[in-house]
């Protein structure tokens, strides 16, 4: 089953990563053309928000991934 966990873990926090890839481009795109134009339009600043929550979505399939971690090390522990 943690095993199970650490796969499912990976697989978000690589989706996520991917997901952070697509808000970068995004803004890297509009800082380079529309930046002197004015303030950040509306779609930039949802596009900081995705980032963030990426950002936090990635840090708590990581505390999963930790957790499935040291399960693991118990399970083999106890076994042993």
């Amino acid at each position: 089953m943690s095993i199970q966990a650490v796969n499912n873990a990976m697989s978000a926090m690589m989706a996520q990563q991917n997901r952070l890839d697509g808000v970068a481009e995004r803004v890297a795109r509009w800082r380079a053309t529309d930046s002197a134009r004015g303030p950040a339009p509306q779609d930039l600043v949802r596009d900081v928000i995705e980032a963030q929550l990426a950002l936090r979505t990635f840090e708590v399939n990581a505390a999963v991934r930790r957790a499935a971690d040291r399960l693991t090390g118990l399970l083999l522990d106890v076994m042993a």
